[in-house]
């Protein structure tokens, strides 16, 4: 179970043999993030991730734990756990719209309202004389881009906007006002300067994989509804921010129990906090 008491340090004022106030610290910040303890929530997969790039990412968030708001065992389970849905080899690569025209209509809003257009942009498959599944036509992943992404509410205002600022990086950056807020608040935490909306590919490269992550962690506060525990209900308030549609679509009932990515999302974090612990 979830610890409580806040995490973290917890001074205890006390006094030393001088009579001079002096601080004890009752419970010490976890230390760095380990490679071990990466491996044990990403365990190698077709040669992925391998143990530099795990240890890249801990580099890379261990140079400031405390601003990057990594700095309980809390916060990092529901960060990992969240990125293991995310992306689960870590590489933060550009999101795949590979779907059928059933896996369409489950996912987006859109495409349930438009089954034709389902089936015209959808992955068709059919089976071999041994029951093997064959693609006899690949999905149009940039038409399905263009359609479920063309949201006011991302930023995406021009035609091909959805394709461009489609899901990147360890947190799946999407939509152009996200690439954008993103290229303005990237000076607050790191000294490189780059141009996330104009370069968006360059969120599918690493240390922008993990640093958008981070971004978005920070930026959405998800760090501070982490601090309340590792529940469920915790962890769907934290996935609620991530990706509200598969909270709406959970509620509904629209996913089988062994794919539910909601219920998914619970026992990654959970797996995290047990790494880090």
């Amino acid at each position: 179970p979830s610890p409580t008491a806040p995490q973290g340090v917890q001074p205890q004022q006390t006094k030393n043999e001088s009579n001079q106030s002096q601080t004890k610290v009752q419970r010490a910040v976890p230390g760095a993030i380990t490679v071990e303890q990466l491996r044990k929530i990403f365990p190698l997969n077709k040669g992925k991730p391998s143990d530099t790039h795990l240890q890249a990412i801990a580099n890379e968030l261990n140079a400031d734990l405390e601003e990057y708001k990594l700095d309980t065992t809390q916060r990092r389970a529901h960060f990992f756990g969240q990125i293991k849905r995310e992306s689960p080899d870590l590489s933060g690569a550009a999101e795949s719209l590979n779907y059928t025209p059933q896996g369409l209509m489950t996912t987006f809003s859109y495409y349930a309202k438009s089954p034709a257009e389902a089936q015209a942009d959808g992955r068709i498959e059919k089976k071999d004389a041994q029951g093997k599944k064959q693609v006899i036509r690949a999905a149009n992943q940039e038409a399905i881009a263009n359609n479920v992404y063309a949201r006011a509410d991302l930023g995406n205002t021009s035609f091909g906007d959805g394709w461009k600022y489609r899901g990147r990086g360890m947190k799946q950056l999407t939509g152009r006002n996200n690439y954008k807020d993103f290229n303005q608040r990237y000076s607050s935490h790191w000294p490189d300067k780059n141009d996330f909306e104009k370069k968006p590919e360059l969120v599918a490269e690493f240390p922008y994989t993990l640093r958008s992550a981070v971004y978005f962690w920070i930026q959405n506060g998800c760090w501070n509804v982490a601090d309340k525990g590792i529940t469920d209900s915790t962890i769907d308030e934290v996935t609620r921010t991530v990706n509200p549609g598969e909270i709406k679509n959970h509620n509904k009932g629209k996913y089988d129990a062994s794919s539910d990515p909601v219920l998914l999302r619970r026992q990654y974090t959970k797996l995290a906090y047990a790494a880090f612990t």
